[in-house]
């Protein structure tokens, strides 16, 4: 298991500095449980706390989370910060349920590696098992379904993971010490969403499920958005201020997301419509994505400190985010179609292609938003003829192969490193395609698209090189954060 700081860690816990919030988790001998170091209780002495890296190892030491601070509803844990690539994809796949229909050998064949690796790369990470993990990752996502959600106990049990209604009420009392309804008593009127206001289609429903997502801090909602805003799908995505709504699909099912950012930038509300939401710790988990939510800013940026080019950057944002994506092939098509065009181009172009192929969304879903239409599937997509939304034929080649890769059988089971052969086997994709599908798509913390007209441009500006040889190798200082130092040179073009 990493080390901890122990001295450090008590520090922290006598400050409740929020930096190290998600960070590490005090176990308080005295009572059985465990809390975030912010939590508001007083202090417990030095020799009555033992410190742990993730809540999912303290609840494998016998702890039990705190009910005022809430440990399942703080920032990622160091397991899925970039720790270990291996553990940190791991990590994300049983996020997504990869253990509740699959076994562990499943599970390391999706990552490459074999399963008795897995399992002890993944303790000396997490300080638990990958079952451990799971089991106690069920608790907490259930527990915060409770609080954070206004779905019934029977919907949580199942979405959790749970067998049985009698297995979920029997788990959380020797989890927490109290029947699962006892969470909800004095909460009920902040997760109930307010009736909407009749002008105000991004308003929260009597109907909706809201989902509360907590962001490491420090976190710039503010850039993130603007982001967003610039590269939003006519039809598919809107933006507006504090707020981001998208038509998406899980599986068959359709629903439409709002999301509403904090106006303290703790977080992101996200207002769920449609049978699709059932997917609900899914849609969590890839907004918490979407957003790069867990990402621990200070130590990513502490690297760059010293360096010409980036510090200055970092003062002006120092809470910048690398935004994800809702999904790989809708990102693969984006990044095609802005193969050296604008942003503003590509946009129209992706536009089009939602338009004349994408499904309407149901009108009572996202009335009113400018939402209209889901990104198609690529099985829908292939064999089209995709020169009619404006694109050249060498560009609808490229787009119609990459199209038929996605949709060809067993891709959604292929790991990153065999996406990205797989894409780069594709002719008219490059270096800067590959890393701009890394860097956003496969979430590679270390991806970096050296050739980038922008960031060469930007790099310039600030007295680096302007060749992307050049500019290659001066980021080998900067690895394994390149798609940061990526997003703050690009961050250094606004007002361009």
């Amino acid at each position: 298991m990493e080390q901890l700081n122990y001295d450090i860690c008590y520090h922290a816990l006598k400050t409740r500095d929020q930096r190290f919030d998600g960070r590490f988790y005090t176990a308080v001998l005295t009572t059985g449980i465990f809390c975030r170091p912010v939590c508001p209780a007083v202090t417990p002495k030095r020799a009555n706390v033992e410190f742990y890296p993730s809540a999912e190892a303290a609840i494998a030491h016998g702890f039990r989370p705190c009910l005022r601070c809430r440990p399942e509803a703080a920032p990622g844990s160091p397991a899925s910060a970039g720790v270990h690539a291996t553990v940190a994809r791991a990590v994300r796949l049983i996020e997504q349920g990869a253990l509740q229909d699959g076994s562990i050998a499943d599970l390391a064949d999706r990552l490459g590696v074999g399963d008795r690796h897995l399992r002890r790369i993944f303790k000396a990470h997490t300080g638990v098992t990958p079952q451990e993990h799971a089991k106690a990752r069920r608790l907490l996502r259930a527990r915060q379904l409770i609080v954070d959600s206004n779905l019934t106990m029977t919907e949580i049990a199942d979405i959790a993971g749970f067998s049985s209604l009698r297995r979920f009420n029997d788990a959380m009392k020797q989890a927490y010490g109290q029947a699962p309804t006892a969470f909800r008593r004095g909460v009920s009127a902040k997760t109930s969403p307010k009736p909407s206001a009749a002008d105000d289609p991004f308003a929260p429903r009597n109907d909706d499920l809201i989902l509360r997502l907590r962001a490491r801090q420090p976190f710039d909602a503010t850039y993130l958005l603007a982001f967003f805003r610039a590269r939003a799908i006519p039809g598919l995505e809107t933006v507006r201020d504090r707020i981001y709504a998208r038509g998406f699909r899980i599986g068959d099912a359709a629903g439409m997301m709002i999301c509403h950012f904090s106006p303290d930038q703790s977080g992101v509300n996200v207002i769920l419509r449609g049978p699709a939401r059932d997917a609900v710790l899914e849609i969590g988990a890839r907004v918490r994505r979407l957003f790069d939510l867990d990402a621990d800013v200070p130590t990513i940026t502490k690297q760059f400190s010293d360096d010409a080019l980036l510090a200055p950057l970092i003062d002006k944002r120092p809470s910048l985010r690398v935004p994800g994506c809702w999904g790989q092939f809708e990102l693969a098509l984006r990044a095609v179609l802005g193969q050296q065009v604008s942003v503003a181009a590509a946009r129209t172009l992706a536009g089009r292609l939602v338009q004349k192929y994408g499904n309407e969304l149901p009108a009572e879903l996202s009335d009113g938003t400018g939402v209209t239409h889901l990104f198609p599937r690529p099985e829908k997509l292939v064999g089209l003829d995709l020169i009619g939304i404006g694109l050249t034929q060498r560009r609808a080649q490229t787009v119609s192969d990459v199209i038929g890769m996605f949709a060809a059988p067993g891709c959604a089971q292929k790991s990153d490193d065999e996406l990205i052969a797989a894409l780069a086997a594709i002719k008219g994709i490059g270096p800067w395609t590959l890393n701009y599908f890394a860097l956003r798509g496969l979430g590679d913390p270390d991806a970096f698209p050296a050739a980038d007209l922008g960031i060469l441009k930007a790099s310039k500006m600030g007295g680096g090189p302007d060749k992307a040889k050049s500019l290659e190798t001066l980021s080998e200082s900067w690895r394994p954060w390149r798609a940061y130092a990526a997003q703050y040179l690009w961050s250094a073009l606004e007002g361009e």
